[in-house]
């Protein structure tokens, strides 16, 4: 079956050839035609004509041709010859820049595994890969991961990837893939003549690695911007501005046939049998596999959309002609992200039918949305692959169901399915950040000298507010002026005793103007997520977030750091007052339920670590 599939593909190269030559000098061939038909003898004149209209009928969908760039040995001086006719380039030797990032060999490597797994790019601080892009458009970008066994330290690694201000991956591990490579696919539109990813070790790690990189050009219109939109309560609109997110693919399903890896494969996908994912396995049977080649129209599906082996194999209703009713769904189930959104794609290809217009059926997504599927109407002809395209937004549940169905209208009351595609929709984020490079040494310099100078002066303040503090006594029996005495101090193992009273008064002399509601700065920090952590400090973790339309860090007291209540009101009462261009403002404080939590501008251009640890 798949041996014909190279013998296929170099076929298609001869006809991109030969279409291209004939579309150059179609205005000359043209001429010469004319000028020349009235002396060719009546039979050469017609079969002349044949092969001038076979020439200009050829599809231009055959005019895309995968690139040869970029796929990166990542780690290694060393190229390595990948399924699919695909070369990877060590890259130490291969143009592309990258930045920091440890090489080194994989530990212990298992001989055994692909030679594009001995090798991996190891970081212990934040780093990048710089690709030069020619052409804007939709590019695949595949990062490749393997842990062996015997590597306990990269099995522990977790760290963040991002890329053009997307989280393509979050807080990543490998911890449950050991000794299998793991391989992550992603559809970016890329519009920048610079691309970069970004390898962020998360915090309590300080590891991150990759073993293989790729990034090259997808075919023209491979994603359309706009889809049909589709809810759990069966609502359809069009949804807009696909190409202004990113597609993380989540499964490819080779509905009815076999494993297909990416030497199978005309963009080196990866495609899984369906089996696994169906709901009741004897509602279905595969059908007999298709002998030849599918037919491909112009306008529609191409082997680029889905390789061959895709539209040769189907899933059909299991009819038994025995029961009195055969009218039942074929339901397949997947584990997707809770409330999020999911391009799905749908893959048709009749490929069951002896004869036209014998098979309409439905196609349900949950259970309160159908779609009538036709394939008649939508090609006119059999053996002809076709496809759908969804947006699709999950509940709560986390399971997203697929089902197709007959109709009562259809002469021939089944149904089929040939592939499916669930891809996850990453928005943009405005709380992507990376290390970024200083304008010059001079700069540098500048943001070092002014930080350690600030940072200074406001020790020094601090600490004779404290002292000041320290020697204003209280009359005995006279409560402080602060209202949270008492349980605040006492050293208690228990971090909620600070917390016993109720009260949200602050002392007079706190500058209330500067007071925020926690419910802003829940809602800025994204309900304090964990992946907008940038650090950690004796008053607790510090959170990226949004406040009103600019860039925050927010400081939340947590248990068993050692500053408290009086820290808290010292830095308000201070900070309060003071403005420099080289300290950061101060934006507001929250008390409320019980928090302690302070609210910075963002410093744009890194901290004080970052210039005097990343910057070159």
């Amino acid at each position: 079956m798949l041996s014909s599939f190279y013998t296929k593909k170099v076929e298609m190269n001869y006809l991109n050839f030969v279409y291209s030559v004939s579309r150059c000098l179609l205005p000359s061939i043209l001429t010469y035609t004319c000028l020349l038909y009235h002396l060719i003898p009546p039979m050469e004149k017609l079969q002349n004509l044949l092969i001038l209209q076979l020439l200009l009928l050829l599809p231009l969908s055959s005019a895309y041709t995968p690139p040869d760039k970029y796929f990166i040995n990542c780690g290694s001086n060393s190229n390595v010859s990948g399924s699919g006719g695909r070369n990877f380039v060590g890259d130490l030797n291969s143009g592309v820049s990258f930045f920091v990032g440890q090489s080194s060999p994989v530990p212990h490597a298992n001989p055994s595994s692909s030679q594009l797994y001995q090798s991996a790019r190891i970081y212990r601080r934040p780093s990048f890969y710089e690709f030069v892009i020619n052409e804007n458009g939709t590019y695949f970008v595949r990062l490749h991961f393997f842990v062996s066994s015997s590597d306990s330290n990269l099995a522990t690694a977790k760290f963040n990837v991002s890329a053009s201000g997307f989280w393509l991956l979050s807080n990543f591990t490998l911890k449950n893939s050991i000794s299998s490579p793991v391989i992550k696919d992603f559809l970016v539109t890329i519009n920048v003549k610079r691309f970069r990813i970004y390898f962020i070790p998360s915090h309590g790690s300080n590891l991150a690695f990759v073993n293989a990189i790729e990034v090259f050009l997808a075919p023209e219109d491979f994603i359309p911007d706009t889809a049909s939109l589709v809810t759990p309560a069966g609502s359809r609109i069009s949804f807009d501005g696909l190409h202004s997110q990113v597609l993380h693919t989540l499964f490819r399903i080779n509905v009815g046939g076999l494993t297909l890896t990416p030497a199978n494969d005309t963009l080196w996908r990866n495609w899984i049998p369906d089996d696994s994912f169906l709901l009741n396995p004897m509602a279905a049977r595969n059908s007999d596999f298709f002998p030849d080649s599918p037919s491909y129209q112009e306008g529609g599906a191409t082997d680029y959309t889905a390789p061959d082996p895709v539209y040769r194999t189907a899933k059909e209703m299991n009819i038994d002609e025995s029961r009195q009713l055969n009218f039942f769904n074929v339901t397949w189930s997947f584990n997707v992200s809770k409330s999020s959104s999911h391009f799905v794609r749908v893959h048709f290809c009749d490929i069951i039918s002896v004869s036209l217009n014998v098979i309409i059926f439905n196609l349900y997504i949950y259970n309160k949305f159908s779609a009538k599927i036709n394939p008649y109407d939508k090609t006119g002809q059999l053996a002809t692959p076709f496809y759908y395209d969804f947006v699709v937004d999950s509940d709560e549940s986390g399971i997203m169901n697929i089902s197709i169905g007959p109709r009562l209208d259809s002469p021939n009351q089944t149904a089929f399915l040939n592939g499916l595609e669930i891809m996850e929709l990453i928005k943009k984020s405005d709380f992507v950040s990376w290390p970024r490079k200083p304008e010059s040494n001079r700069t540098s310099l500048f943001a070092i000298v002014g930080s350690i100078g600030g940072g200074s002066f406001v020790i020094i303040l601090v600490a004779i507010v404290l002292l000041s503090l320290k020697r204003r006594k209280t009359k005995p029996g006279q409560s402080s002026s602060w209202p949270f005495s008492g349980p605040f101090y006492a050293k208690s193992s228990s971090y909620n005793r600070m917390f016993e009273k109720t009260s949200n008064m602050l002392p007079s002399n706190l500058n209330l103007a500067l007071r925020l509601s926690y419910h802003e700065i829940e809602q800025s920090t994204k309900n304090f997520d964990s992946n907008l952590v940038i650090g950690e400090g004796g008053f607790g973790k510090v959170y990226q977030g949004m406040f009103r339309g600019m860039k925050v860090a927010v400081k939340r007291s947590e248990p068993g750091h050692g500053q408290g209540l009086l820290e808290f009101q010292t830095e308000i009462m201070v900070l309060s007052q003071i403005r420099h261009r080289h300290l950061v403002s101060l934006i507001g404080y929250c008390d409320e339920r019980f928090e302690m939590i302070l609210v910075y501008e963002f410093m744009e251009q890194g901290t004080l670590r970052d210039h005097l640890y990343y910057s070159t």
